[in-house]
């Protein structure tokens, strides 16, 4: 009997999670789906959203202020596009490539 190889130092850590049988299954379906059947690609890529989605909440604790009115979102999405616009206009054209 060939002895079971050895991973490489520091590579990775295991852990243990019990889910129910139903859990299981859709996250395998899903590790197939995005990582080849790579859970622990999977676990990984889920802990780095919900890290993100943490940090967004804190940041959102922090700051304090309601939510935005459509009435609102409408006034910052009209100056956000007022300031691409003038931003376009001020661009310098770009050198075209010239066909070989």
């Amino acid at each position: 009997m060939k002895p079971k190889p050895r991973r490489r130092a520091g590579a990775s850590e295991t852990i243990g999670v019990s889910v129910d049988p139903e859990t299981k299954r859709r996250l395998k379906a899903l590790a197939q789906d995005r990582h080849g059947g790579n859970v622990s690609a999977l676990i990984a890529e889920m802990t780095d959203a919900a890290v993100r989605a943490a940090a967004f909440e804190r940041a959102w604790r922090w700051y304090g202020g309601p939510e935005l009115t459509d009435a609102a979102r409408a006034r910052v999405d009209a100056e956000l596009e007022d300031g691409w616009r003038l931003a376009r206009k001020k661009a310098r054209p770009r050198a075209r490539r010239k066909a070989a």
